[in-house]
């Protein structure tokens, strides 16, 4: 590939590209977990709403939303987890560049553990890493637990 190609050597196309490839990446299998979400919920609750006078809208925010509430919350949790942990993308498709503008925490890490030999560092970035996740993953859950009405 040509030194010049913008989309893994400029700011902001290299994270654009990024991202990209991790969307498509994580898409498949959110794709089928949202599948079986969907088939999960109840066809009575719909046949209920629609009776009721329940447009389409109506049914989807008060009973297909509702009913993926566990599922949206996995994928959620799962996608950012997935996101925070990319090193695959950046180190082949930019390598680190512009700069070391498109380097990720777990590219650090593994400079730092692997490059550097320094385990003992790397592996307390990593448990300062996990805690970081642990936490928005608890954030994650305390946002869209479930809720009585």
């Amino acid at each position: 590939m040509p030194a010049d190609t913008p989309w893994v050597t400029d700011v902001p196309w290299a994270w654009v590209s990024l991202v990209g490839v991790t969307v498509w990446w994580t898409s498949g299998f959110n794709a089928v977990i949202y599948l079986a979400g969907l088939q999960d919920i109840p066809a009575e609750l719909y046949e209920a709403a629609r009776i009721d006078g329940a447009d389409v809208w109506d049914r989807f925010r008060h009973v297909t939303l509702p009913g993926l509430r566990p599922v949206l919350l996995f994928v959620l949790t799962t996608t950012i987890l997935a996101s925070a942990n990319v090193f695959g993308q950046s180190y082949l498709i930019t390598l680190g560049a512009p700069g070391e503008q498109t380097r990720t925490v777990v590219w650090r890490i593994v400079d730092e553990g692997l490059r550097y030999d320094d385990a003992g560092q790397a592996a307390a970035m990593s448990i300062v890493f996990a805690l970081a996740l642990a936490v928005v993953s608890v954030v994650n859950f305390r946002l869209l637990r479930y809720r009585e009405d």
